[in-house]
């Protein structure tokens, strides 16, 4: 029997990140988990009806957009294992206490854990569904670092996880220049596995639709999350270049998505971190001080230095 997937979209405030079920006759298999609670208990009230077993949830990165609500997965799924790569697995190991703590702020409440459930690795980078593989591939560079990206290769989908975005604005808070080139290239590598379906990581509620009739319609294709996340690229490196202040570099990105609403506080962030004395006013405040939030797993920040 052949395979079919249903995206869960999440909420605003958890990024508009999404998640992924395969699933076939009796079993399923769930990429990434939301970041709240509330999302999670969404999600799980429109998973149980399906009647599923979900043997397997598979974490693609360390971000806590995929994987902090894990508790509320496991206690009404136990059966399911919950898997990621080795690298993954470690990155969470090393980034869980420092990614409580920042994200523990007045927005967040009780909708995040006050600690994280750890992945088991997987032994082989691979999983079976009725009959059908899933593949996973780590060290895809994306809006972090070790990005893992799923290929299942009889629907010809990929899920892109962190590594491509569509109308949702890009997380570009720990990249700099030189990481963003080998983005870039990842972001182009998505193609090399001749997809019908690129699933990109966030995205807003009109792409949801999309992906919704591309699955139902297998005369249809749907990639433009590539070309979409490579542009988006493209002018955060020509207005962090041209820049010299914090208005000029966040009218430099909403000059053209400025009616791009999922995540807007990425851009916001940005700019405090890039043009801390000049940033405007209006900008959200960041969630914790310069150099001691969004660390990757060495606990370094991985961003653009600040101009000023």
């Amino acid at each position: 029997m052949s395979l079919s997937y249903k995206v869960f979209l999440h909420s605003y405030l958890a990024f508009n990140a999404n998640s992924t079920l395969f699933y076939g006759d009796r079993d399923a298999i769930l990429i990434d988990a939301p970041q709240l609670f509330s999302d999670c208990h969404r999600m799980v009230a429109e998973i149980i009806p399906m009647r599923r077993n979900l043997t397997h949830i598979y974490i693609s990165h360390f971000h806590p957009d995929h994987h902090f609500s894990l508790s509320v997965l496991a206690h009404q799924f136990p059966e399911a294992k919950i898997v990621a790569l080795p690298s993954v697995v470690k990155d969470i190991v090393f980034t869980s206490v420092d990614k409580v703590d920042m994200w523990s702020i007045d927005r967040f409440g009780n909708d995040i854990p006050s600690k994280t459930t750890i992945p088991m690795p997987l032994h082989e980078p691979r999983l079976e569904l009725e009959g059908h593989e899933l593949l996973f591939f780590d060290d895809w560079e994306g809006d972090s670092v070790n990005n893992s990206v799923v290929w299942v290769p009889s629907l010809k989908v990929a899920c892109a996880t962190d590594v491509a975005f569509h109308q949702c604005n890009v997380w570009t808070l720990e990249s700099d220049v030189q990481r963003r080139v080998k983005w870039r290239a990842d972001i182009k590598r998505l193609m090399d596995f001749d997809p019908r379906i690129v699933i990109p990581g966030h995205h807003d509620e009109p792409q949801l639709r999309i992906l919704e009739e591309v699955h139902d319609d297998p005369s249809r294709t749907y990639t433009d999350c590539v070309d979409w996340s490579l542009k988006y690229l493209d002018v955060y490196e020509e207005a962090y270049t041209t820049a010299k202040n914090g208005t000029e570099l966040v009218e430099g990105v909403n000059k053209y998505y400025g009616d791009v609403r999922p995540a807007d506080f990425n851009i916001q962030w940005q700019t405090r971190l890039i043009f801390p004395r000049s940033a405007p006013e209006w900008l959200l405040p960041l969630p914790g001080p310069p150099g001691k939030i969004f660390l990757n797993p060495n606990g370094v920040f991985d961003g653009d230095p600040p101009k000023e």
